[in-house]
């Protein structure tokens, strides 16, 4: 759980705290030649998350918040800007669901009344509690012969003139081209992300009216042995199909077709018609009725490490691939991989068995 990443997006949205310091938040230290004033924060203790099988619905932290400013004035000032800033506030931020955090209390033992070289510190100390309302166990694992999950009642609610599909994968060796997800009218009419095996590409296909707009990136990411987030979008209104990877930006490509009619097929790991079977792990799909911004899609991301998506804008379909619910249920109940938005629009596991659950995950 990165709370600092929470810390830092609090105070530097802080209009007060902003003035004063700008972007000048760093977590341990601060770089010698940065001008003063600063603030420089501490995780100084964080209870841990547990075994993946029983992650804690709640954990604690504490935390200490020291300014570093050329006059005790200023320093009293920023402190207190810091205190009303952190104070009581809860919410999510940075993907860090906050339950409250609570002021502690100055630490007078990092004060620096001396002023002998020019420099006060003044440090706050905060008690937080983070909500963990997500636990990640399984993945759901693919054979590249003839597995898939059927997702053809979701074709309905993808939105063909803007949105976006986000999954995490862990890529097996590929004998041929095949499909993360892909949602097809027919072959003029689809949406994909699939593996180019020629190429060694992955590419997100827009292909509208018989005209294919592409996004790829060229990473060697077959067979590595990691999990990597892949996301991809579309926005007809702006002209734009964009791919990224582990939260980076690869690229983006214009000249989107026009989509005719609704996809009347939808599935995971092929292309929903009988071939292109991917091989390896897939997590956490979503789909979403929205072109998800770069900011977004880092929060997504999470520094490697997937978290609950049930709230962010525009969530119109959630597969987890083998985990039962949101709040730590069991394992899925074969062969249904659950719909965890709103729409309910749940998978059937097709050719496969109660064995692809698998717990491997991305951490």
């Amino acid at each position: 759980m990165d709370i600092g990443k929470a810390i830092y997006k609090i105070l530097h949205d802080n209009i007060a705290v902003e003035s004063m310091v700008g972007t000048r938040i760093a977590p341990n230290v601060m770089k010698q030649t940065s001008p003063f004033p600063f603030i420089v924060y501490d995780v100084t203790s964080d209870d841990p998350e547990g075994q993946k099988e029983s992650v804690a619905l709640l954990d604690t932290a504490t935390i200490m918040v020291s300014t570093y400013c050329k006059t005790y004035a200023e320093a009293s000032k920023l402190a207190n800007y810091i205190r009303t800033a952190l104070d009581r506030v809860n919410g999510v931020y940075n993907a860090v669901n906050i339950q409250s955090i609570n002021f502690d209390g100055y630490d007078d033992v990092f004060d620096d009344m001396s002023g002998s070289d020019g420099i006060y510190r003044k440090s706050l100390n905060f008690n937080v509690r983070i909500i963990n309302s997500f636990n990640n166990i399984y993945s759901t694992a693919f054979d590249g012969v003839d597995d898939y999950v059927d997702i053809d009642s979701s074709g309905s609610a993808i939105n063909t003139v803007e949105g976006s599909f986000s999954l995490w994968a862990k890529v097996g060796t590929m004998a041929s081209s095949a499909y993360f997800i892909n949602y097809r009218v027919d072959t003029n009419n689809q949406i994909q992300i699939f593996y180019h095996a020629s190429s060694n590409e992955v590419r997100i296909n827009y292909k509208a009216g018989g005209t294919s707009a592409l996004a790829v990136f060229t990473d060697a990411i077959e067979n590595d042995g990691l999990w990597h987030h892949i996301v991809g979008t579309w926005d007809v209104s702006g002209d734009e199909v964009k791919i990224y990877l582990d939260g980076t930006l690869k690229q983006t490509t214009n000249s989107l077709g026009t989509f005719v009619g609704t996809p009347a097929y939808a599935s995971i790991g092929s292309s929903g018609v009988g071939s292109s079977y991917y091989t390896g792990s897939i997590d956490e799909v979503s789909l979403f009725n929205v072109e998800l911004t770069a900011s977004q899609v880092t929060n997504l991301y999470n520094d490697g490490l997937p978290y609950t998506v049930a709230a962010d804008t525009g969530l119109i379909g959630w597969w987890r691939m083998g985990d039962g619910g949101i709040t730590g249920n069991p394992i899925a109940i074969f062969p249904t991989i659950p719909d965890d938005s709103s729409n309910s629009n749940n998978g059937e596991m097709t050719n496969m068995t109660s064995t692809d659950f698998q717990a491997d995950v991305p951490e």
